[in-house]
């Protein structure tokens, strides 16, 4: 017999210890599924991260003295942000995909932004040498495009089921 209430195999808590992975992706399962199937997700994912890292841990450039991140200029720094969140928040728009489309366009256009600020932060330093974070925005912007056109074809889709009914 055991002594602790935790660790008795015929108790509730340690059954939900013991299954807790199970009960967490069964919701995820049920409530995400149709959200995950789409590869625009998968996509949007991808440019969500690629922006945090390119915000946050990639350096931007450097030059012999120093490294610089997108945290050193403040417009560099607020279109990564503003990269990361239209990102993350189209993936959550799966329902409309109109309005996702959307957020998606404004993502590639701060993603363009978020090159031109690079640019001229490295054009601007003497001795700056592009670093891996420079190549952030262009991997934002071919990511956004491969959602994009993802998303172009389930609207298309969409609209010729209507059609059949």
């Amino acid at each position: 017999r055991s002594f602790c209430a935790l660790h008795n195999n015929n108790s509730e808590i340690w059954r939900l210890n013991e299954n807790w992975h199970r009960i967490f992706f069964n919701f995820v399962a049920r409530n995400f599924s149709p959200m995950i199937q789409r590869i625009q997700t998968l996509y949007l994912f991808g440019a969500a991260i690629v922006s945090t890292l390119g915000a946050f841990i990639l350096p931007l450039y450097a030059t012999e003295a120093e490294v610089f991140k997108a945290t050193a200029g403040m417009y560099t720094f607020l279109t990564f942000g503003i990269g990361m969140s239209l990102f993350s928040g189209a993936v959550l728009l799966y329902k409309n995909r109109k309005l996702q489309l959307a957020v998606v366009r404004l993502g590639m256009l701060s993603a363009l932004a978020m090159l031109g600020f690079v640019i001229q932060a490295i054009l601007a330093t003497e001795g700056a040498a592009a670093s891996w974070g420079a190549a952030a925005p262009f991997a934002c912007i071919v990511f956004a495009y491969l959602a994009s056109k993802g998303i172009q074809k389930d609207e298309k889709k969409i609209r010729s089921l209507d059609r059949l009914r």
